[in-house]
């Protein structure tokens, strides 16, 4: 990858990403090391949970839906209650001290998990990661946001992404055969849960180091004047006069919930199921990791063959379609009968691309409407709209998965699905702005 130092205006190139000034190559680099582990270790708070639910607390089938739900409405009250303070935050203290705490507090989330028992501890335990998930969450994006160039912007959000699903494959493939393994070495299946969820934990270091060590002590969206952290989070709120404003924080509740459904409720789906055939727990997660790595490696494949266009297209244009491949592909998963026959993969690419296509158009559409000064209070209603997502799709996808069928999340998002292309559509045929990168 050949590297070089634009004449213009100082930025630094490296390969086909021009960066921001005062970006260097080793923020961009470990950025790029982040972004592997971000999501990843986010989804295994919900992968994780059919083991815990089935072989260490005991949680009958019928009501798993409702308290998985209620679980998920948890995970989001702090980034309801604290997204926008947080992006205001962070252009005020940098974004690595918050994204470093982000994964500490994950970390110790992962190692009290386990430990926690079917009542309040349970609640407890969802409480805490989250708060680190939060942060996470709103630094990626932000970080994201500020890194590139204009002309460039398309193509980070496609590599970071790419990354997000190579290493949501990886960890979760690992994660899925951990209390498999764990149950081979001797252990009984409280233990063997225990230590997955302690591998885990020690993970969260791998990124605390490379935020800490890596990232640009100041980013380019930061606000450097000591204004009120009201002031600048009233900057989010008035950036929705924009109807691309508008569209991406809609964007983003959409993309966000459905990230969460696959995660909180896939192999929970496939746990009930595999029992069904006459799997043990652990047997189904283990079974079922196969369908969930082609869902995220075609939505990293998928990532990359956006790159190479989608800085010459109009970000609102490409929302539009992006939603309507999410919404045939998640309406299509979620009414298969069999989750363990082979059609199920084919479904699962699909699956692939309709997620990949809606986060990548929500994170490009965000980065380019987002004002440079006092992005993160921006990014963090962005944030904060994601969250409101995840909340209204756990209550209405909990609610069905036990009353109707375990797969109706997926059906519930492609629905949500088709009203977001509506609404891209809307704007795209009153706004016609179109964003050519220069040839």
């Amino acid at each position: 990858m050949s590297t070089e130092r634009a004449r213009d205006d100082g930025a630094v190139k490296v390969g086909i990403w021009k960066l921001a000034p005062g970006v260097q190559r080793s923020n961009f680099y470990a950025l790029l090391g982040v972004a592997f582990f971000s999501i990843g270790l986010l989804t295994l708070v919900g992968n994780l949970r059919p083991y815990l639910f089935n072989s260490m607390l005991g949680i009958p089938d019928d009501i798993q839906g409702r308290v998985s739900g209620v679980m998920d409405v948890i995970s989001e009250i702090p980034a309801l209650l604290l997204s926008g303070v947080i992006g205001a935050a962070s252009d005020r203290l940098g974004r690595r001290v918050i994204y470093g705490m982000g994964f500490a507090i994950l970390g110790v989330g992962y190692l009290l998990f386990p430990l926690a028992q079917f009542n309040w501890t349970l609640y407890a335990m969802i409480f805490i990661t989250a708060c680190g998930s939060c942060l996470i969450s709103a630094m990626l994006a932000a970080v994201i946001a500020d890194y590139p160039c204009e002309t460039s912007r398309g193509k980070l959000v496609g590599i970071c992404f790419f990354l997000n699903g190579l290493g949501i494959a990886t960890l979760v493939g690992l994660a899925a055969q951990l209390p498999q393994f764990y149950l081979g070495q001797g252990m009984d299946a409280i233990e063997a849960g225990r230590a997955a969820y302690w591998t885990v934990s020690a993970i969260c270091v791998i990124p605390f180091v490379l935020v800490l060590r890596g990232l640009a002590r100041q980013s380019p969206g930061q606000i450097t004047e000591q204004e009120p952290v009201l002031a600048t989070l009233r900057i989010g709120i008035a950036a929705a006069r924009d109807l691309r404003v508008r569209l991406a924080y809609a964007s983003a509740a959409v993309s966000r919930a459905s990230l969460s459904i696959i995660s909180a409720f896939f192999f929970l789906w496939m746990v009930q199921a595999g029992k069904q055939q006459g799997m043990t727990p652990a047997e189904a997660l283990s079974a079922s990791s196969g369908i969930f790595v082609v869902i995220q490696i075609t939505a990293t494949l998928w990532a990359i063959t956006v790159i190479t266009f989608i800085d010459r297209v109009d970000r609102v244009l490409f929302m539009t379609v992006a939603s309507a491949l999410a919404c045939g592909s998640y309406v299509w998963f979620g009414l298969q009968d069999n989750p363990f026959q082979p059609a199920m993969y084919v479904a699962a690419v699909f699956l692939g691309i309709g997620e990949m296509s809606g986060i990548l158009a929500s994170q490009a559409l965000i980065g380019q409407v987002a004002p440079e000064r006092g992005r993160g209070a921006v990014i963090g209603v962005f944030t904060l709209c994601g969250s409101i997502g995840i909340f209204l799709a756990a209550i209405v996808g909990g609610t069905l998965f036990d009353a109707w069928r375990p797969s109706a999340p997926y059906v519930v998002m492609g629905c949500t699905s088709g009203l977001l292309c509506a609404l891209a559509a809307y704007t795209w045929i009153n706004t016609r702005v179109r964003v050519d990168a220069p040839r």
